[in-house]
């Protein structure tokens, strides 16, 4: 059974991870095509559909790291894991900021530019520092979850529900000075954001959601993917330039993709019976999740140098196929750093 668990954990990882390359793919263009372009619309309906990867990725963590099962030792939790995340960071941003120095348009490039391009990063890297503070909160949260109720963590959740998510949606909606100043009086949004998410992949996981709840999660699942794709349009229509608000990670539209897919992968996935080929398969390509995560942009760059990208082909088709292309591609060269001692756990 706990096999079965871990792989449908890692079924979701990989999913997940698939989405952020997706996003990526389809944001090539996001900003260069006229909102009247049919292509943006293609571009900006993929981008509104695959913006529950990283809430996934926090959700994963917290299902994980907050199982009753699991102890957590201090130094083993800064040793092992967010030293190693520590590192992968300042790596990998050296490895972008490298790469922008080698291939910039300058052409005198000083080292002032070099470490400029390093602190620099890429974008995409933010996710590292973040889960590195949620990291750090786990002992905490840890003895937090060990004595509360049920009702202590509903309470949380619920505090996440108003004061971030629909706050957010909200300010995002309808703008106004008052209300924003009204919301956040109380500064406990920010407090709530991420490890929201955290927690809920843990109550999610371990504490049984009622059957009657399922349908209308999983209509929320579908209406909000629905209202990112209709209000991401009018939005950007509205302001004369894309706009990506509507679905960003704390939007209740992407809120509810979000937690329909993953009341799916616990109440449906984990009840599949997989194979002996197919369990390896799964378990390397999940182990795999974080390189291609880091690498993905690199990969994604250097292929749009070279004439391949998400318009190669009309976007219904260039766009997912850009985004298997760059997976693959990652996922092979992750597999191969990471067999080599020492060295690819610090890569990837």
């Amino acid at each position: 059974m706990k096999q079965e668990r871990m792989l449908h954990i890692d079924l979701l990882r990989i999913i997940a991870c698939f989405s952020v390359v997706m996003l990526h793919s389809s944001a090539q263009y996001w900003y260069g095509l006229p909102l009247t372009d049919k292509n943006w619309l293609v571009i900006n309906t993929y981008d509104s559909l695959v913006r529950f990867g990283v809430p996934v990725f926090v959700m994963i963590s917290g299902a994980l790291f907050l199982s009753p099962e699991k102890n957590i030792d201090l130094k083993r939790l800064y040793r092992h894991n967010i030293l190693r995340l520590a590192i992968l960071y300042i790596v990998w941003s050296a490895i972008y900021g490298l790469y922008d120095c080698l291939f910039s348009d300058q052409t005198v490039i000083g080292f002032q530019d070099v470490l400029t391009e390093i602190y620099s990063g890429r974008y995409h890297l933010w996710y590292l520092p973040m889960i590195i503070g949620l990291y750090m909160l786990l002992p905490l949260f840890k003895g937090w979850l060990k004595n509360a109720s049920r009702k202590d963590v509903q309470y949380f959740l619920v505090l996440f529900l108003l004061l971030k998510v629909i706050r957010y949606t909200l300010l995002v909606l309808k703008p106004s000075d008052l209300a924003g100043f009204l919301l956040d009086i109380f500064g406990v949004g920010d407090i709530v954001s991420y490890p929201g998410y955290f927690i809920l992949g843990y109550y999610m996981t371990y504490y049984k959601i009622d059957r009657r709840w399922h349908k209308w999660i999983y209509a929320g699942g579908f209406l909000g993917a629905a209202a990112n794709v209709g209000l991401s349009y009018y939005k950007s229509l509205q302001q004369g330039s894309p706009n990506g608000e509507v679905f960003d990670s704390f939007s209740l539209f992407t809120f509810l993709i979000v937690a329909a897919l993953f009341l799916f992968s616990v109440e449906k996935v984990s009840k599949w019976s997989f194979n002996t080929v197919q369990r390896p398969i799964i378990n390397e390509f999940s182990q795999c999740t974080l390189g291609i995560y880091l690498m993905h942009l690199l990969c994604m760059e250097y292929l749009a140098s070279r004439g391949i990208d998400s318009m190669m082909l009309p976007p219904i088709a260039g766009v997912p196929l850009c985004a298997v292309l760059c997976f693959f591609i990652c996922f092979f060269c992750t597999a191969l750093l990471r067999r080599i001692p020492f060295v690819g756990r610090y890569l990837c």
